[in-house]
């Protein structure tokens, strides 16, 4: 239950997101928030920190400890009975390929202004509202829906951004029809090169005008193909994406910009390709060997440079069968997905198994999907891992990856996915225990409490009547 203060208007503001006016009565903006009695996942142990009292002070956590938090003016909130966790983290997301029929319809169907539309309608009510405090996404250009977030003008939340995705004509990231005139495709006037949402290229040149692109447009990364995918028409799994040249382009220009590049592909080819030339962020690979979970394990263990990024909902549910394919895609799009769910059990058990450093993203978008993200959390205690695990995946290590961006890291001055003092301010409080039950998260009954960067953004933690409560709006009759 939340407890005293002196100024109504301002715990509405300090906890609800208020108005600028109610900030105003206090000259030295908002108090301090301490929450009591509380226990504590910090993003990384097995085990929770019982009875731990946590200090926000502004945007950041300053203190977390089992000792009382003596602070003069403090807002208190009771967390007796509740369970605290950082905010989740997705690190595989697609904001701006929201449309109902996938990325096809983006080029047919829709334009930039309704993927925009479409993408403020899922950033607000199917990440933040339920817990996802920042994203990775991870092909597409969302930069400017960030700066509007990042200004207060859209509510959302953060977004690391790798700009378009890279890939060869015939590649992953060539979106366009079959017969679309190649004189466009050559000028980057299809919709999707001319959004900026992928880039197709051909030859080192390219890669260099697409990735300085990116990142001169605010990238914190870069996306590249390193072969087939599921949800593109051309290409067959097996193939190899970039060239060597073209790959190697991409990541010395991420090396000198002070970041790193995250790879699409699935097999050992394109694995091996990516290793050796220092990509540090491997997405998919379903289909990989142990022999590669090996060496991958064995390089992490030596350097700590490199994570496995797992799609656990889409690969192990939706890639589960032909039946269970989304309906957009085609029946060839539907028998690359099946082959790639095939391989993802025995897979993903041997990255739990030897011990690799794993984070979580959904790859869920389009209606239908994107509701469902915290499915994509769950997941993989289906495959073998503990809860811990798995929320680990979308908090702790997930944070750890984002710092990889270095300079281009759009929020650098503190830590993400901890509750740790330095740490943004990224806050969840849940009606339970996820550690011993996991399946609560799905529940937004439980989730009580939604804080980003020291803002609540919903707050059920009080009586209806309190003027500080605060539900998770949804607009009626939209994707029920």
């Amino acid at each position: 239950m939340l407890a005293r203060m002196k100024t109504g208007a301002v715990i509405g503001a300090v906890l609800v997101g208020g108005t600028s006016a109610a900030l105003a009565q206090e000259a030295d903006g908002p108090p301090p928030i301490l929450f009591t009695n509380v226990d504590v996942f910090d993003g990384f142990g097995p085990d929770l920190i019982e009875d731990a009292n946590v200090l926000v002070e502004g945007n950041v956590i300053t203190q977390v400890s089992t000792d009382p938090i003596e602070v003069e003016g403090a807002f208190e909130v009771d967390g007796t009975g509740k369970t605290m966790t950082p905010g989740f983290i997705d690190m595989h997301q697609h904001v701006m390929l929201n449309m109902p029929e996938g990325t096809g319809s983006f080029i047919a169907r829709w334009d930039e202004a309704a993927s925009g539309a479409f993408a403020q309608h899922h950033l607000n009510q199917n990440m933040l509202m339920k817990g996802i405090t920042t994203i990775r996404d991870i092909a597409g250009d969302p930069l400017d829906v960030a700066k509007a977030i990042d200004m207060g003008l859209l509510p959302g939340p953060r977004i690391y951004s790798s700009g378009g995705a890279i890939g060869q004509t015939g590649g992953h990231s060539d979106w366009a029809a079959r017969n679309y005139p190649a004189r466009l495709l050559e000028e980057n006037q299809d919709v999707g090169q001319a959004t900026q949402m992928t880039w197709v290229v051909d030859g080192v040149d390219d890669v260099t005008r697409a990735a300085r692109f990116n990142f001169r447009r605010g990238a914190a990364f870069l996306k590249v193909m390193g072969g087939g995918g599921v949800a593109s028409e051309f290409d067959p799994l097996e193939i190899l994406g970039l060239a060597e040249d073209e790959a190697a382009r991409a990541n010395e220009i991420a090396k000198d910009n002070g970041t790193y590049v995250a790879v699409h592909a699935y097999f050992d080819e394109s694995y091996d390709r990516h290793l050796r030339l220092g990509t540090r962020s491997f997405e998919h690979g379903f289909l990989i060997s142990e022999d590669m979970v090996k060496r991958m394990v064995a390089r992490y263990n030596e350097s700590q440079d490199i994570v496995w990024s797992f799609q656990c909902y889409m690969s192990v549910n939706s890639f589960g069968s032909y039946e269970t394919m989304p309906d957009f895609f085609t029946h060839e799009q539907k028998l690359k997905g099946v082959a790639a769910g095939e391989g993802v059990r025995r897979m993903s058990k041997w990255m739990n198994e030897y011990g690799m450093f794993i984070v979580g993203g959904s790859d869920m978008f389009s209606p239908g999907l994107v509701e469902k993200i915290k499915e994509d959390i769950v997941c993989p205690t289906s495959v073998g891992y503990t809860p811990a695990q798995a929320l680990k995946h979308y908090t702790g290590n997930a944070g750890i990856v984002l710092k990889w961006s270095g300079p281009k890291d759009p929020y650098p001055t503190y830590n993400l996915g901890q509750i740790a003092p330095d740490s943004y301010a990224d806050i969840l409080i849940w009606d339970g225990n996820p550690l011993e039950d996991i399946n609560l998260i799905l529940d937004e009954s439980k989730l009580q409490l939604v804080m980003k960067d020291g803002r609540a953004y919903k707050n059920t933690m009080v009586d209806t009547d309190s003027i500080m409560y605060r539900p998770a709006v949804r607009e009626p009759g939209i994707y029920p």
